[in-house]
């Protein structure tokens, strides 16, 4: 069994807690990774609205993840948060690395309004989190940018040619270093936590399989 776990590449001259986690994760996985029984992919995708989909389907034909684990740094939020839908919209109100700043446009043109998440039990991972000492959640709303872009269109092209292939997004609070740097009245969480979330959610992950 397959497991992708994607983060996003960071604006120009900042930092993205979701690429630091992920390859934190992949450069020094923690014991209980490294013994699971499924192998483990990493990627960092652009923070491009034209590159997103080329990359994701790339990363696809290499791995053909059975689980897709998308990650994203979320300023202003103080916990993980499980992401249940995806809509079809782009409203940026900040231009990705490419300077494009869609407004009001479909993500793709003749999908359905909204996809709910296939990640399984997020429920009783958020539940799971928060008794290890992880503030977690489950949101309704992924944003319009390209965190619910990713989720948007992995549940769509999945449903399409993979009806098997089960896909979250994951939201995480920012790193203290981007809270001291950047966005002082932000909250945050450190690094050695989110490494503990995601170490548990991939477990119950490849557990499920």
């Amino acid at each position: 069994m397959n497991i992708l776990l994607t983060g996003f590449e960071a604006a120009a001259d900042e930092l993205n807690a979701s690429r630091i986690l992920v390859e934190s994760l992949r450069e020094e996985p923690p014991a209980a990774l490294q013994t699971l029984p499924a192998t483990l992919h990493y990627a960092v995708l652009p923070l491009s609205c034209a590159r997103l989909q080329p990359a994701l389907l790339e990363l696809w034909s290499r791995c053909t993840p059975q689980y897709c684990v998308f990650v994203g740094q979320a300023r202003g939020r103080n916990r993980i948060g499980f992401e249940r839908l995806a809509s079809n919209l782009l409203d940026f109100t900040l231009p990705d690395n490419d300077g494009a700043l869609p407004r009001g446009e479909r993500i793709v043109t003749d999908g359905p309004a909204a996809y709910w998440s296939t990640l399984p039990r997020q429920e009783q991972l958020a539940d799971r989190l928060n008794a290890e000492g992880i503030p977690a959640v489950c949101s309704n709303h992924a944003g319009n940018y390209l965190c619910n872009q990713l989720l948007y269109l992995a549940l769509h092209l999945s449903a399409q040619q993979a009806p098997a292939r089960r896909c979250g997004f994951i939201h995480i609070p920012p790193l203290p270093v981007q809270a001291q740097t950047h966005w002082p009245e932000t909250p945050f969480m450190p690094l050695a936590m989110t490494r503990t979330a995601l170490t548990l959610i991939l477990q119950a992950l490849a557990a499920d399989a």
